[in-house]
């Protein structure tokens, strides 16, 4: 993965669809946000900066291969079925982040959307890549108050 140059940096910066902050991208934020690592890097525009971002807390592996998405032809309705029998495989697993042309969303479990800033009733977005994303026993204790902050939020 090659590092993002300065002068392309100030073309994503510009082209932002994130006018509270043109540094992340608003669908790349969502996600991270609902991972909680909305704050860990500066820049969300890019596939690598969404990796950097949510391995600050979480790891994060390849799992197309284990759910049949290496095919060109893939779509995100196609990988939910493949997403669910993954999941029963590995309780590690906390959620899915697909990244598909120009967009990133974050798929739970069960094979229901967890985030997605652009929703189709029939996904036929091609997948591109399909990363499994699993709690760090290093970090688990920094994410379970980055939780705990998040629900004394939402219930004040």
């Amino acid at each position: 993965m090659r590092r993002t140059r300065f002068d392309e940096r100030l073309k994503l910066i510009k082209r932002s669809n994130n006018r509270a902050n043109p540094n992340q991208n608003a669908c790349a934020y969502a996600v991270a946000h609902a991972l909680f690592v909305q704050d860990e890097v500066r820049y969300l525009h890019t596939w690598g900066d969404m990796m950097r971002a949510v391995r600050k807390l979480w790891s994060m592996r390849s799992v197309a291969s284990a759910v049949n998405a290496t095919k060109r032809d893939t779509s995100v309705g196609a990988v939910r079925a493949g997403l669910m029998k993954h999941a029963e495989q590995h309780s590690d697993v906390a959620s899915y982040v697909v990244r598909v042309d120009g967009h990133v969303l974050l798929i739970g479990r069960d094979g229901k959307t967890m985030v997605d800033t652009a929703p189709r009733k029939r996904d036929r977005r091609k997948v591109l890549n399909v990363y499994g994303v699993y709690v760090k026993p290093s970090t688990r204790e920094i994410l379970l108050s980055k939780m705990r902050a998040a629900l004394r939020s939402v219930q004040l």
